[in-house]
């Protein structure tokens, strides 16, 4: 099938799945459930995320916007951010720079679409900082539907059934890498 929105196809295309059987026992043993990323798929993230970029800061806050509105006790995690209003978190700088090292993270994984083990050794490490932080696992799977609800708006009239699907598939393989790291 041919890359519907005109991106560079000359970058070898691989599939996580291919690339991974290795000494990753975590990730080994649930491979069947793992997403597997279309070449069509990571050229539509890719072109989509250069989109997203034009308002990064705006999304990353809407993402936790969405997230502590969508579980209240996950804003506890935050120190900084604990009590604080809804009005008092959209004017926060501390919620801006969070976001911006979330989207920063996002866009390190649409980087390393075509370098599997790169992108599995980002996402490993991640989950091991996050089990430090006391982030349960189960909030790793509000994330990924939090932030398409983010991102959405930014794509605009491009957001098409062919995005929502690319953006699931990415964002459940982000999360269940993420989760492996948290719980192995």
């Amino acid at each position: 099938m041919e890359c519907l929105y005109g991106c560079d196809r000359s970058k070898k295309q691989r599939t996580y799945l291919d690339d991974s059987r290795r000494s990753v026992t975590a990730v080994d043993d649930c491979q069947e459930l793992l997403p597997n990323l279309t070449a069509d798929q990571k050229c539509i993230l890719e072109e989509t995320w250069g989109i997203v970029q034009s308002d990064i800061s705006k999304v990353g806050v809407v993402l936790f916007m969405r997230l502590f509105e969508k579980c209240p006790n996950v804003q506890d995690l935050f120190v900084p951010l604990r009590g604080l209003s809804s009005e008092e978190l959209r004017n926060s700088d501390r919620l801006r720079e969070h976001g911006m090292r979330v989207m920063g993270i996002i866009e390190k994984c649409v980087a390393r679409l075509h370098r599997p083990d790169q992108l599995e050794k980002l996402l490993l490490d991640l989950g091991q900082k996050h089990v430090y932080y006391n982030v349960k696992p189960d909030y790793i799977d509000l994330f990924g539907p939090q932030l398409q609800l983010a991102i959405k708006p930014a794509i605009g009239d491009r957001w098409t059934s062919e995005v929502e699907e690319a953006w699931s598939a990415f964002l459940n393989f982000i999360s269940h890498i993420i989760k492996n790291a948290m719980t192995f």
